[in-house]
């Protein structure tokens, strides 16, 4: 038998290293600011408005006092709760050498009892028991496959997930279904919050594999093409508009890309992971059937809502057409969608021919887009946050689809009733938070997520630090369907409300205009409440 593999490249121990330690250190000593919201925050918007020029803008924020604000202070506290690194617990794959990630675990303050390790590979499994044994760590638990198929029939909850893949992501491999695996994840709620999860996948090199090099320049092409905002580490705001703002067609985009795709890949890698925790997951599995769902919304599914529905995705011949086509900037995730998949766009002649000549392709969007759904179903993913999108905008289009209780609110709604700060609290924001408040997300804190990039040989290695935050000091905070309107009277109550959500929503200012659009109370650009912008990835020589 050939001696294991084992995994030791120095480049490989630093970001390791990087990666484990910052997690742990943002979860425990600096947890208070692991939170998109930071527990100072509505105390702090309150103390900046009440000092304002705009007289109008400090007469409505003296209305809170705080007496509320430590209440919420103290509600805050219920919901984040301090821990210590031993307090946390900790997932992660193994491979042969299992001691490798747990040494730099537990000199972090893990104890060993709660750290979890998982391999599916059964001669790699066997290796990996052995090692365990042979090492200072015989309390660890290794469990022979998945982490996604044990969190079926184990419903555990973990404060740090560490997956190193080593493969792409998606993966063509048949047997490492690396994003699959994410969806199933971020689906079970495997993340206490806040919680982190940590991705390493790889990016093929020409030499190595040429085709699917070049299949994920297509993919990552797509995908970032409707965003409205890119990296861009020659600014001075780390940003720049997307490629349709700048005026690429998307033949100029995918030749750009194909060119530098060890720096779009790393943004992809990272923006997918934000989009999939925020809003493809939650929105993905709320099937029109739960008694959840109907709740909020009705005629989904009809013939004529699908009808129009799908008309909001069909090309014309001059780069316009339905309504995703036309403002791809609002509907980024959805314009990927529909470049991306052939059948959402049968029979129409203006279809991308980047999918529609190339089969290997189209087999690979396929499979993208099947494993975002943690059961694998691509056409459920796509009606689920078709349905969602355009309803929860409770537009004049979309309000018949909202439940009774629902179009109540959005009739009676009136924007001259809520003082005005920085944008106006319009109808779809208050539809959109109620159904959040049960679909449960993670949010990304995008100031607190970390990236590095390294050579394992010859081969570009991805890792990303991802922190989560269910945000339930907002969420939990607001009232249900039935009781919104009390809610909202409540001066108070609504400031306090608003003004934790200004924390949260400036998170995703410059990353995703699919939900909590035009909820700023203070200008993003004022120092202490800045719009975050994510760090650079981190070279690692």
């Amino acid at each position: 038998m050939p001696p294991p593999k084992t995994y030791n490249e120095k480049s490989k121990e630093t970001a390791r290293k990087f990666a484990i330690n910052s997690a742990v250190d943002c979860l425990t000593k600096n947890r208070r600011t692991a939170t998109l919201c930071r527990r100072s925050y509505v105390r702090e918007v309150r103390d900046y408005l009440a000092t304002s020029e705009n007289g109008y803008d400090a007469l409505e924020a003296k209305k809170l006092q705080n007496t509320t604000i430590d209440r919420w202070e103290a509600f805050y506290d219920s919901v984040s709760q301090s821990k210590e690194p031993k307090n946390l617990k900790v997932a992660y794959l193994c491979g042969p050498n299992p001691e490798n990630d747990l040494r730099v675990l537990t000199a972090a303050g893990i104890l060993p009892e709660n750290i979890w390790a998982f391999e599916t590979d059964t001669t790699t499994y066997g290796q990996a028991i052995a090692a365990a044994l042979a090492s200072e760590f015989p309390f660890v638990k290794i469990i022979h496959g998945g982490i996604d198929v044990f969190l079926e029939a184990s419903p555990q909850k973990f404060d740090i997930i560490y997956l190193d893949f080593c493969g792409s992501l998606p993966s063509r491999n048949k047997k490492q279904k690396t994003l699959l695996a994410i969806s199933r994840i971020l689906a079970r709620h495997a993340l206490n919050s806040p919680g982190i999860i940590v991705t390493n996948v790889s990016l093929p090199t020409e030499n190595g594999d040429s085709h699917g090099r070049s299949l994920l320049a297509k993919l990552v092409a797509c995908y970032l093409y409707p965003k409205e905002f890119l990296e861009c580490e020659a600014t001075d705001s780390g940003f720049t508009e997307g490629a349709i703002a700048e005026g690429y067609s998307f033949d100029k985009w995918l030749e750009m890309v194909s060119e530098n795709l060890d720096n779009y890949y790393g943004q992809f890698v990272t923006r997918l992971m934000m989009d999939h925790a925020s809003f493809v997951s939650p929105y993905s599995r709320f099937p029109a059937q739960s008694s959840v769902y109907k709740k909020f919304f009705s005629n989904l599914g009809k013939a004529d809502h699908q009808s129009a529905l799908n008309s909001s995705f069909h090309f014309d011949d001059d780069s316009s057409g339905g309504d995703v086509i036309v403002d791809a900037g609002q509907y980024p995730i959805l314009w990927a969608f529909a470049a991306l998949d052939k059948a959402l766009n049968a029979g129409d002649e203006n279809y991308p021919q980047i999918v529609m000549q190339d089969e290997d392709f189209r087999l690979f969007a396929d499979l993208f887009l099947s494993q975002l759904h943690n059961e694998n179903r691509k056409d459920d993913l796509i009606r689920n946050i078709s349905n969602l999108t355009f309803t929860l905008l409770a537009s004049s289009h979309a309000i018949e689809n909202l439940s009774p209780k629902l179009q109540n609110i959005v009739a009676n709604h009136s924007f001259r009733e809520y003082h005005q700060f920085c944008d106006l609290l319009l109808p779809h924001q208050i539809i959109e938070l109620l159904f959040r408040q049960v679909a449960v997300p993670y949010h990304v804190n995008v100031e607190k997520t970390l990236r590095w990039k390294y050579q394992a040989k010859e081969t570009p290695m991805y890792m990303d630090m991802i922190v989560l935050d269910e945000c339930r000091y907002l969420y939990d905070w607001m009232p249900t369907t039935d009781m919104i309107a009390n809610g909202f009277s409540n001066i108070e109550r609504q400031l306090t409300f608003r003004f934790a959500l200004d924390g949260v929503s400036k998170h995703r200012r410059w990353y995703n205009p699919e939900y909590f659009f035009g909820t700023a109370v203070v200008d993003q650009f004022t120092d202490l409440f800045e719009a975050k912008v994510l760090q650079p990835r981190c070279v690692i020589e």
